[in-house]
């Protein structure tokens, strides 16, 4: 909160870190050969190192790159994987969640264009995926390739679909050429196990401005025996996996706003906070909304609702003008009034996906916070739900 608006939309990008000082980073191109040059460069590898250390995967497993964020580093993986499907003449589906964010559902075109396929698996009115239906699909696939797009942390719900999951379902997958992606984008600060990743994924994204560095900033690791194409051909920076002038002062910035999470964050406080809001908004939506997901497996800080009688785009306008920021669903598809292609894949008719809001509150959120928040939000509330 600051002086004049009180910001719940954390989903959509993270307040900076405190962390993130412009000041020490380095201003030199990192392949330059000049002195500024190589201590941009070893910069760079210190950053790498954290992040192989900070997530647990060895550097013979998994190669890294760095990019400018989620849309880019999930482009560069299905895109890359298709590339090299079709480069060996062999065919690939890729399979997604009929929640997953839209840089995931709008790969069908491009894969179609290659000849290639694309499905959507099921979910649950829970927000989980519809496992038995998905295994079917799989089994009955084709395809000499398969890729499976693993939402980890829902960006608009919530709902954690858990790794151990992905295991299970691979598991269920044996005999068959199964590829795993991971959505990572939305679980760091906002789950206690953001840091244990799956040795049974193949690839992991990350977004830096979800959870306190710099927009423009994000990662991507990526099994190094993967048959794989670059995105981005250019002079071959970081192993040709994706060519182009590191952001340096971005990538750095990963590294400080990694640190304060992995000192700072507390997950329980978190939860515990808004499990306190949840219930007094509950209480006051009463038979006017509901809460999604609402016994779901959830992270620790998003609130998903829906009112029964009153437009999303209505009531987030009310909001608006009482000096309270939070969404009305994806941030990437906001100022379009359409409903959420999340909630209807849960099962939500076409009205009930046009009358959602989110909040979503920082990884520092505690009772104390919540309690003030509660003061501010509770007004323009009951306005709406008189």
């Amino acid at each position: 909160m600051n002086s004049q608006r009180l910001y719940l939309d954390h989903n959509a990008t993270s307040v900076l870190s405190e962390r993130v000082d412009l000041k020490a980073m380095p201003m030199a191109n990192p392949s330059s050969v000049h002195a500024s040059g190589k201590l941009a460069r070893r910069k760079m590898n210190e950053v790498r190192d954290f992040l192989y250390s900070t997530y647990s995967l060895k550097e013979n497993e998994f190669d890294l790159f760095f990019h400018s964020g989620a849309t880019e580093g999930i482009n560069t993986v299905v895109k890359g994987m298709a590339f090299a499907a079709t480069r060996e003449k062999k065919t690939m589906t890729f399979f997604t969640l009929g929640s997953d964010h839209s840089c995931v559902a709008n790969q069908e075109g491009f894969l179609k264009l290659l000849g290639h396929d694309f499905k959507i698996l099921p979910v649950l009115k829970s927000g989980l995926l519809h496992e038995d239906e998905a295994i079917k699909e799989i089994k009955a696939c084709q395809s000499e390739v398969i890729l499976i797009n693993w939402t980890w942390v829902n960006n608009e719900t919530g709902v954690v679909q858990e790794l151990s999951a992905l295991e299970k379902l691979k598991e269920r997958c044996l005999g068959q050429e199964v590829f795993f992606h991971v959505d990572a984008v939305q679980a760091a600060g906002k789950i206690e196990q953001w840091r244990e990743l799956s040795s049974q994924a193949d690839a992991y994204t990350f977004s830096g401005h979800k959870f306190g560095a710099l927009k423009g900033s994000g990662f991507t690791f990526l099994r190094s025996k993967l048959n794989h194409c670059p995105l981005l051909n250019g002079g071959g920076q970081q192993g040709a996996k994706r060519s182009g002038t590191e952001n340096t002062w971005g990538i750095l910035s990963l590294k400080m706003a990694l640190e304060d999470l992995k000192e700072n964050y507390q997950f329980k406080a978190q939860q515990e906070a808004k499990e306190w809001f949840e219930a007094r908004l509950k209480e006051e939506l009463g038979d006017k909304g509901e809460i999604i997901a609402e016994d779901s497996p959830r992270n620790g800080q998003t609130i998903y609702f829906l009112f029964h009688e009153v437009a999303a785009q209505s009531a987030a306008m009310v909001f608006d003008m009482a000096g309270i920021d939070l969404s009305n669903g994806s941030a990437c598809s906001s100022g379009a009034v359409v409903p959420s292609r999340a909630l209807l894949a849960m099962g939500y008719n076409e009205d009930q996906a046009k009358s959602a809001l989110r909040l979503s509150f920082s990884w520092k959120f505690n009772l104390e916070e919540a309690q003030r928040v509660w003061e501010h939000f509770s007004a323009p509330l009951k306005r709406l739900l008189s």
